[in-house]
């Protein structure tokens, strides 16, 4: 064990000592003087529980001053929430915090933003925060504006005093081969996970060595270590879920290292940092009628999917476009789980309308045999330089209006008007109406119909909302409406 952390295991006997050995009087004097400020005893038990010093303290020259003072500044109803957030507030005083409120906000930091995410921050001593502050901008040479970005993001490093937040600097510094005040080191402090500085240094080294010692090689893991916050998880709790993962999807140990090392799937390792959801994962996949077999070689081609929820609505709804609107089986689908990672809305299904309004394929369900189904996982730059040149299409391009309309449009159709993708799979004419100058003022009055007349439901007249010109839907449903 580290000094750091046996000096705090100490504080933490004592301190456990002192509370058991306090009298149970004591305790409900603290409990009355909470509830007399107006604090309720659930958050009165609370913060007692996290801040167990408060059982040491005096009530009447203690207790009672701190709370008097906290309730002058914030009143009993914030006074709450701020206890609930920070349980030893009463440590400091409004004084404290408006001075290091202040300062903070001289040099351009987001004051607020700190007492939001870490109020025990405008608890310190200025002069605390003050050299913090100084010495972080001194070691790794932040500008002004470096410094304000770096705090927003790692707000929690004025915290703590100098040593442990240039202890962290270090044992990046050290993990990455890079000098703390060279430009490729502030990128990647920068880029790293906001909880990096939620724990000591010798304990972020110490698991991220595990983990690229155990599960990945490469000089980009310890960068992606850091970014995806791999060191949040103890060792142990690592081991357990790469056993359950190599479980789940037949890999050895060297097909799990050989996972995890992949350059370009980055997020991967956060799969040992996640809740043990990847068995849900599985099911869900399995459920939605892919074999085993195909679900492990799926994962090992796109192991992202395993981060993904599978019984989501936008993830079941990603299933049924691929299958109802384009066509695809599940054989299809499993040889190129790519797709999976596409959204509808605002990726394939703009894709394939471009394709099928502009006469580059007869139907959506005909993309598979149209010799263009790779456009559908090309960036979106490949995509219009491909068909938005002049001598493509000259009626259509591929802009953001387009991109906006589709977008829209299959929004409207999914939450407004609440239809299910083999409803609009079978009513294919509902995107092809112009969303403002048709479907949705036609809608409107066919739900108005259907609340006025119980027999009337507006999901039987998708053909004649999407096909009738005006004249002829308002004769149909004009007449319909005075009956």
């Amino acid at each position: 064990l580290s000094h750091q952390q046996l000096c705090s295991i100490v504080r933490r006997e004592l301190l456990t000592s002192a509370t058991r050995s306090a009298p149970a009087g004591k305790a409900d004097a603290v409990q009355a003087e909470f509830a007399k400020a107006g604090i309720s005893a659930e958050v009165t038990h609370k913060v007692s529980k996290q801040y167990k010093r408060y059982l040491t303290w005096d009530v009447e020259t203690k207790l009672r001053a701190a709370l008097r003072s906290w309730l002058q500044e914030l009143g009993t109803e914030q006074l709450s929430e701020q206890l609930c957030k920070l349980p030893r507030l009463l440590v400091s005083t409004p004084k404290k915090r408006k001075e290091a409120y202040s300062w903070l906000m001289t040099k351009g930091v987001s004051a607020a933003k700190i007492q939001q995410k870490a109020p025990v921050v405008l608890t310190r001593e200025l002069r605390a925060v003050q050299s913090t502050f100084e010495a972080l901008q001194q070691a790794a040479a932040f500008s002004d504006a470096q410094i304000c970005a770096f705090l927003r993001k790692h707000h929690l490093a004025l915290a703590y005093g100098p040593q442990r937040v240039l202890g962290m600097l270090q044992a990046v510094s050290t993990m990455l081969s890079t000098p703390v005040a060279s430009d490729s080191f502030r990128q990647d402090v920068l880029a790293a996970s906001h909880t990096l500085f939620r724990m000591g240094p010798d304990t972020v080294q110490g698991r991220v060595s595990f983990f690229c010692h155990m599960y990945a090689t490469g000089p980009h893991v310890v960068r992606t270590a850091l970014t995806m916050g791999v060191f949040v998880t103890p060792e142990p709790v690592m081991q357990s879920r790469a056993a359950k993962l190599q479980e789940q999807l037949g890999w050895d140990n060297e097909q799990l290292k050989q996972k995890l090392s992949v350059p370009f799937q980055v997020s991967f390792p956060s799969v040992l940092i996640l809740p043990s959801t990847i068995a849900c994962n599985v099911q869900a996949l399995q459920s939605a009628g892919f074999s085993q077999s195909q679900v492990w070689a799926m994962c090992s081609q796109q192991p992202t999917l395993l981060r993904r929820r599978w019984t989501s609505d936008t993830n079941v709804e990603k299933l049924h476009f691929l299958r109802c609107l384009l066509g695809l089986t599940l054989d299809d689908i499993a040889a190129r789980p790519y797709l999976l990672t596409h959204s509808v809305s605002s990726s394939l299904d703009p894709r394939v309308w471009f394709l099928h309004q502009t006469g580059a394929i007869e139907a959506p369900n005909t993309i598979m045999t149209s010799g263009l189904f790779g456009y559908l996982e090309c960036s979106k730059a490949v995509f219009i330089k491909r068909f938005s040149a002049p001598t493509a299409f000259p009626s259509k391009t591929f802009d953001s209006a387009f991109f906006d309309h589709w977008k829209q449009s299959w929004e409207y159709l999914r939450q407004n008007m609440n239809l299910s993708v083999e409803t609009i799979a079978a009513h294919r004419d509902l995107l092809l109406a112009s969303l403002f100058g048709r479907l949705a003022p036609r809608w409107q009055l066919l739900s108005s119909m259907a609340n006025e007349r119980a027999a009337f439901k507006a999901e039987d007249h998708l053909t004649a909302l999407a096909t009738l010109s005006d004249q002829d839907f308002e004769q149909v449903f004009q007449a319909n409406s005075e009956l």
